[in-house]
Order: C-alpha cells, then sequence, then structure tokens
C-alpha cells in the first residue's frame, strides 16, 4: 500500500519527483496484461510488445532495414529490467505495478547512448484509466496474452532508428510506457474508479514522473553517467514526453554527457478539430489537471503559458525547448487526423476528406511548418507530406525522401552537427514539404 501523501505538488520542472501515470486514449488502445512479483532490486522478468496509437497491431520478428545494419533488436540481445525498488517508494504503474524497460548494451568501449520512450496514446477520464489499468499499457502484471515479453520484439516504434548507424552500435534502452500521461503525473492520492458500469472499483496511480524519476536513477547507476552523447527520443505519447522532458532530462545528465533530442510524432497544435469542437485540448486538460502534471511540462512554455495546459501540446513546447531537439512529423500524421482534426473515416487519406475537413488540414499542416521555421537556430526537423505516425520504426525511415534527402540522413546530419555542437547554417536541417496534400514534385513516400 503506498501512502497517500507521499508526493508533494511539484511546480517546477527541475526537481526530482515521483510521478503518475495513466492510459487508454482516444484512440481506445488496450491490451490486456499479466502479474508481476515486485522484489528487492531490479531483475529480469517476462514482459510485452503492445498495440501503438494508430491502433495497428505492431509486428515481432526479423524486417528489412534498407541501408542499415542488421536488426540490433532481436530477442537475444535485449533484456527487461524492472523498476522494483521505485515501485516501493510509490513509482508505480496505473494499476501499482512496477515499472520496467528493456536494455540492449553497446559494443565495447561505446559510449554512446540512446534511450527511447514507447507511445501508446492517453487516457481520458478516471474510468478510461482504470480500464487502460488491466493492459499492458497500464500495467507489469502478467495476463496472458499481452504480458511484457522478455525481450524487445516492438518493430512499429524506433526500430529503424536502432538499426541505422551510429545508434546500431550504442546502448539502446526502450522505456515501456504504462502512466498514460506521457511520464508527467504527479497525483499524491490514487484514485478509486471503475473501468465500466458492472466492474468493481479499482485502485489507480498518476505517477508518471516518478517513473521516469526511477528510470534515470538506474541507468545512471549502470553507466549512463559515463556515456559521452545521449538520444533522447519517443514516438507518439513517447514523442510528447520528449518534448515535455527533454531539458529536465539534460539537467540530470552529468556535465560530461552531450544531450540532443528526437521527437517521433506529436508536434501537434492546440486547437479545436475541423467542426470547431475542442476534443483533444479538453482531454490534454484532464491529464494536466487530473493528473497533477504542473511540475512536469517544460519551464519556458510554463512561464509563456502560466495555466500550463497549452504547454501539453508539442508545437507550443518546441520553442522553449534549449536542448537540441529534431521534430520528425508528417503534415498530415494518420493519428492526429482522427485525434485532433477531426477527420473520421479519411484520417488515412486527406484526398478523400471532404474539403471543410481537407482546407483545415493544409492550414494545419502550413501551421507546422511555419512554427518549424521559427524553431530556435539548433533544433531541426523532416515534415514531409506523406501521411504517417512513429516513422522511427517504419520503412519510410529510410525510403521517404524530401529534395533528395531522406529522412533517416537528414536525421543522422543534423545529429552529428548537435553532438559536434557545430553551429547550423540557417535552415541547413530543416526540410519541409510546402506544397499541399500531395508530395511535392520529386519527393517520395
Amino acid at each position: 500500500t503506498l501512502p497517500p501523501d507521499h508526493f508533494p505538488r511539484p511546480s517546477q520542472q527541475g526537481r526530482t519527483m515521483p510521478a503518475l501515470g495513466r492510459a487508454a486514449g482516444i484512440l481506445g488502445v488496450l491490451c490486456v496484461c499479466c502479474i508481476v512479483t515486485a522484489t528487492a532490486t531490479p531483475h529480469t522478468v517476462h514482459a510485452s510488445h503492445l498495440e501503438g496509437d494508430t491502433g495497428a497491431t505492431r509486428t515481432s520478428g526479423n524486417v528489412q532495414h534498407g541501408n542499415s545494419t542488421p536488426p540490433p533488436w532481436n530477442a537475444s540481445k535485449w533484456s527487461l529490467v524492472m523498476l522494483t525498488d521505485a515501485a516501493k517508494t510509490g513509482a508505480v504503474c496505473l494499476d501499482g505495478s512496477p515499472g520496467g524497460y528493456y536494455i540492449r548494451p553497446g559494443l565495447p568501449n561505446n559510449s554512446r547512448w540512446v534511450v527511447f520512450h514507447q507511445g501508446g496514446g492517453w487516457c481520458t477520464s478516471d474510468e478510461s484509466c482504470a480500464a487502460r489499468a488491466n493492459t499492458a499499457l497500464g500495467s507489469s502484471r502478467h495476463i496472458s496474452p499481452y504480458s511484457w515479453q522478455p525481450t524487445y520484439t516492438d518493430t512499429y516504434e524506433g526500430s529503424q532508428l536502432f538499426a541505422t548507424a551510429p545508434f546500431d552500435t550504442a546502448t539502446l534502452v526502450y522505456a515501456l510506457y504504462c502512466d498514460g500521461g506521457s511520464q508527467s503525473g504527479n497525483a499524491a492520492a490514487p484514485v478509486v474508479a471503475r473501468p465500466n458500469a458492472t466492474a468493481p472499483l479499482q485502485t489507480i496511480y498518476y505517477r508518471g514522473r516518478p517513473l521516469l524519476d526511477a528510470l534515470l536513477d538506474d541507468l545512471l547507476s549502470k553507466g549512463l553517467n559515463k556515456a559521452s552523447e545521449l538520444l533522447y527520443a519517443g514516438c507518439s505519447a513517447g514523442g510528447l514526453t520528449v518534448y515535455m522532458h527533454a531539458d529536465y532530462i539534460r539537467s540530470r545528465m552529468p556535465t560530461s554527457v552531450t544531450t540532443v533530442a528526437l521527437a517521433d510524432a506529436m508536434f501537434s497544435i492546440d486547437t479545436p478539430d475541423a467542426q470547431g469542437v475542442s476534443v483533444f485540448p479538453k482531454i490534454m486538460n484532464w491529464v494536466f489537471t487530473a493528473m497533477n502534471s504542473s511540475g512536469s511540462v517544460n519551464d519556458g512554455c510554463l512561464a509563456a503559458f502560466p495555466n500550463g495546459t497549452q504547454c501539453m501540446f508539442g508545437a507550443n513546447t518546441a520553442p522553449h525547448v534549449k536542448t537540441p531537439l529534431f521534430v520528425l512529423n508528417s503534415k498530415y500524421d494518420t493519428w492526429q487526423g482522427g485525434g485532433i482534426i477531426g477527420a473520421g473515416s479519411c484520417g488515412k487519406n486527406i484526398s478523400g476528406c471532404p474539403s471543410q475537413v481537407q482546407n483545415f488540414w493544409v492550414d494545419y499542416g502550413n501551421r507546422m511548418v511555419s512554427i518549424l521555421e521559427a524553431l530556435p537556430p539548433q533544433h531541426g526537423g523532416f515534415l514531409s507530406n506523406c501521411q504517417a505516425h512513429c516513422q522511427t520504426g517504419s520503412p519510410s525511415w529510410h525510403g521517404l525522401t524530401i529534395n533528395g534527402v531522406s529522412m533517416s540522413d537528414a536525421f543522422v546530419s543534423w545529429y552529428n552537427d548537435a553532438i559536434s555542437s557545430k553551429q547550423p547554417v540557417a535552415g541547413s536541417h530543416r526540410h519541409a514539404e510546402t506544397c499541399d496534400v500531395k508530395p511535392c514534385p520529386g519527393d517520395t513516400c
């Protein structure tokens, strides 16, 4: 049993504090999980591949990686670490079970690390969090068949990045997502709710930020403190995690560690949908308020938007991020099509949308480009017209091009300059299509 008064309400991002989380987003992404018994120290147990924010089923096994090296994420190289000690002090998933992560050691004498946050949407109410607490996106408890597997098998997120030089020889960490609030929550007291009208009451915890601190503490004790470079990355809800926490992560690193960030998806804009209904902003406001996320949003963003809710949007936060950041997004993101634009059945095919929706979405994508172009010079980006979501695990990572430059080449070029602190030439690491709906002439999806 966790003490309800264990977690003070935070007011500053830079504090180390426990966190809370929740799940079951507007996409209704729910999985079934299994039971893990907490023990005295982090240890290896079994865990699961999950379903992504798009609702698409993730695959496991070997895939082709274009010009990259053989997949470094195969089952023989990764192990699962459970953060069981941290759970005793309140750093827990929605259902109160321990958090965890997969790790694959890098080659000897390689001091580069990648920490990548899994996505999986958000929950939208105490009831949806209670439902999500019964899935692998809200629990590490083992309920077949959707338990956390003993190794990373999720090719939907990160796999193409992990297999691309120079990251293929780095120490790779895949942080599992079980808090439902992009590692932002820090509510003191647990909540009691039913997942549906006939289900029994459940106790749920909103502690994503303590989970983030527990992750960092454990990794720093296992060699991250001796890294020379850290790429802090994530996809979808994990991408929003990056926008919110990149500067905090850098503040936790020794000065000898050069930290840069990659946000895959969720360069989201705070706006009503095409029908003028405020759907996603209300969801983010619920997350921010119910989960007590005020101490997790970016400090600079909070200064610009004192009520804090707007800082749950990537496009609002990015201008205030000091850590070198690479923005990766489709202008017509397939998740944002349904979740933010309100495109309904044409959310994955903008060409088939009614003119009102299509025009709204085109304007939304062009606003993305304008915000990218106005970001601080250390930030790079890649915004294409090709409809996608979570592209670090997609073949488009190597195949999609803008003006003859592939997504992967654009990112690696930016990364090399950012790590070396080379001052970028204005616009040199920003790639964005400026035509509408279809790829511009010569560009490929």
